[in-house]
């Protein structure tokens, strides 16, 4: 007889994987033998990334700061489907961040390379009349940067703190796919990330289409059905709860600000329920156990060294 934990534990992650799909594909995670994949097995970005509760909590404060780009919402508003099918995103950044991270170097390098002929097409003007191109490098910086900077927040809060070394070089290693991805400059360290986004913090801000966005945050089907008024309110929570890892700054212009007392009395306990349970029903994730596998297999513990045009510069584990 199984034990009652089993069906618990299948039914959160069946329940993730409707919101953000199952990352399970043996041609993405597995692939030939002793290939650690665009960063590798004894990196700092396996061990965070790897944590698929942090990943999970990080989507919606990535999200939220990338669109403060009037241009990156613009883009999203014109020409996204996320109306018709409210769970596409969740799933191809969750794709993109674990394919990127875990995948083979074939698989990781042409997920990159798909994603780039997607925003090769996408370009218009926004409301305030400037014109916008997907693949504009700052704009790419932007994306990419808001991701592994929410993911690194989510892990030293419900995981274990980071050292300031394990934090640049987790941010070192992120950017060489930000780099692939079109981007000219990444913050490789955190000195460089507070840099960049104090230059990018004057760019930023709410617009209508911002706010229809949120709206949409607030309302999509993401989770049981409940009714109307107590359905908003969880969402509310849920975005709230995410954005409690993003700057005070953000925080109060996005309008997702909240006390002291909700934080400690709602939001806390609602996030610690949620990664710790995810960790609880998941284990090791099949992307991880099959990427895991597929390096061990021939170069054990060995971080692959990028291309030079692409390799940041490490430094030694202390």
């Amino acid at each position: 007889m199984l034990p009652l934990s089993t069906p618990i534990k299948r039914r959160i992650v069946d329940d993730f994987a409707k919101l953000s799909g199952r990352h399970d594909d043996p041609r993405m995670y597995g692939g030939p033998a002793g290939d650690p994949g665009l960063i590798g097995a004894g990196s700092v970005s396996w061990e965070v990334n790897g944590d698929i509760a942090s990943v999970a909590v990080a989507g919606v404060p990535a999200i939220v700061l990338e669109i403060m780009h009037p241009s990156v919402i613009a883009g999203v508003q014109d020409l996204s489907s996320y109306r018709d099918d409210p769970f596409r995103r969740a799933r191809t950044t969750l794709g993109y961040v674990l394919g990127t991270t875990f995948g083979n170097t074939e698989a990781a390098t042409g997920l990159i390379e798909r994603v780039k002929r997607v925003h090769a097409r996408i370009n218009g003007t926004r409301p305030d009349g400037v014109p916008y191109r997907a693949l504009d490098p700052e704009l790419i910086a932007w994306v990419h940067t808001c991701i592994p900077w929410m993911i690194m927040s989510a892990f030293e809060r419900y995981r274990r703190p980071l050292s300031p070394r394990e934090r640049d070089r987790y941010l070192s290693e992120q950017a060489v796919i930000g780099r692939m991805g079109g981007a000219d400059s990444v913050p490789e360290s955190m000195a460089e990330l507070d840099d960049f986004v104090e230059r990018m913090r004057p760019k930023l801000g709410v617009n209508e289409q911002t706010r229809e966005f949120f709206e949409f945050l607030l309302t999509a089907p993401f989770g049981p059905s409940l009714p109307a008024s107590l359905d908003r309110a969880a969402h509310r929570l849920a975005v709230h709860a995410g954005m409690s890892l993003a700057p005070a700054w953000a925080r109060r212009l996005t309008g997702f600000d909240h006390s002291a007392l909700a934080q400690v009395a709602l939001v806390e306990p609602y996030l610690r329920l949620d990664t710790r349970s995810l960790r609880w029903a998941f284990g090791t994730p099949p992307h991880l156990a099959m990427a895991r596998e597929r390096a061990e297999a021939g170069a054990a513990g060995r971080v692959r060294e990028a291309p030079a045009r692409l390799r940041p510069a490490v430094p030694a584990a202390g």
